[in-house]
């Protein structure tokens, strides 16, 4: 994808738009709207992304390799609302580009960079559970290994985004306005470009995700049907830990599927507008583009609120850092005390861990009290119960 950030006058009020109307830059009422859905994506995306990334550098619990890839995630998508989310429409409506030779060369590459690492990241993920569940006895991937993997992500990144930093220009237009818009030395080159960005960003990526996560599934399932372990404890272990690893998984087959649906459109109008110039001439080719755009940068917001619904140590951490914006009613779901990583609980759970009861030294059971404690997989709590052997009730 060749990212078309310098949407400025040019498009739309220059040589390319003949008829001279546009449809979005003459109604206020959808200038409103745009502006108001902008406003959204930016607060939103910024405060929750920021909010994933501390919540993992906060707690060292939280540090595990798809988590720090998930860091990673929120990192790029901070620079998309920092970037993109403000830049691109405000060029637009105030209809030249005010903010400077510097900010026209570095807006267009960093969302470039920004969405390859995106992609990337998301790829590396997939690799990783695929070997995590489909080669369960091979080591797992170490931190430093991860870390080296992110550095190489943004390196390799920022390399194939140059060429979109190099070939920008501000340029004069009529009335005094500007434009920030790229310059190409030829129309192939940007053209190459553009479909190069589209292999290697998007099918490409995709491509390698959706093996990857086949293969997951296919390897949950047939180890659901195995009923790995010996003994019906063993068996009910095993069922919880796949279940636990499925979440997982649909939580980032989530990711990456929202991602693909919201940057498509704009990846099409793009192509489009690369391939056929009168295209960006039609009066309602503003519209497209920025009901495209809006629904890419949208993209930055849906991750954080994927975590905190599929994944109970990202909704504990949430919960630990802004209380207010969870239901106290939700609580009820925890019948006891609980820290960050460990609940104590007086409700029946599914795994014991000790399920004989404790012997007396002449050899009888102990009829006082017996205590058994269970470790839910599917949620990592570990639950004590502490009951009276003579109570009978149910």
């Amino acid at each position: 994808m060749a990212p078309e950030f310098n949407f400025t006058t040019e498009h739309t009020h220059d040589e390319h738009n003949q008829s001279g109307h546009d449809i979005l830059n003459e109604s206020i009422a959808l200038t409103t709207t745009y502006v108001m859905m902008y406003v959204i994506l930016f607060f939103i995306g910024l405060s929750g992304n920021s909010l994933v990334v501390y919540v993992v550098l906060r707690n060292k619990a939280m540090q595990s390799i798809t988590n720090i890839f998930i860091t990673n995630l929120a990192v790029s998508d901070i620079m998309i609302c920092l970037f993109s989310v403000p830049f691109t429409p405000l060029s637009y409506f105030m209809k030249s580009w005010i903010f400077g030779e510097v900010l026209c060369h570095i807006v267009p590459m960093t969302l470039c960079i920004s969405v390859y690492v995106s992609t990337l990241t998301s790829t590396a993920i997939a690799v990783d559970r695929y070997f995590v569940i489909v080669y369960p006895f091979k080591p797992r991937m170490k931190t430093c290994v991860c870390l080296i993997m992110i550095v190489a992500i943004w390196i390799v990144s920022v390399s194939i985004s140059l060429p979109l930093g190099i070939y920008q220009n501000v340029e004069e237009k009529t009335e005094g306005s500007k434009s920030c818009q790229e310059s190409w030395p030829k129309d192939q080159a940007r053209q190459f470009f553009a479909v190069t960005s589209l292999v290697l960003q998007y099918i490409v990526p995709c491509s390698i995700i959706s093996y990857c996560y086949s293969k997951v599934s296919l390897a949950l399932r047939r180890r659901a049907r195995s009923r790995i372990g010996s003994g019906s404890v063993n068996r009910e272990r095993d069922e919880m830990e796949i279940r636990r690893k499925r979440r997982t998984n649909k939580m980032l087959i989530a990711m990456v599927t929202i991602f693909v649906i919201c940057w498509l459109p704009l990846n099409v109008v793009l192509l489009v507008g690369d391939y056929h110039g009168e295209f960006l001439g039609e009066p309602y080719y503003a519209l497209v583009f920025f009901t495209a755009h809006v629904i890419a940068m949208s993209s930055t917001i849906y991750n954080p609120f994927l975590y905190a619904w599929m994944n109970d140590n990202f909704k504990k951490e949430f919960k630990l850092v802004l209380p207010c914006l969870f239901r106290r009613g939700s609580e009820s779901n925890f019948n006891g005390n609980y820290t960050q990583y460990t609940h104590v609980e007086t409700t029946t759970p599914s795994v014991v861990l000790n399920k004989s009861p404790q012997k007396e030294s002449n050899g009888n059971e102990n009829n006082t009290k017996g205590t058994k404690a269970y470790f839910e997989t599917n949620t990592e709590k570990v639950h004590l119960n502490v009951s009276d052997d003579n109570d009978n009730s149910d």
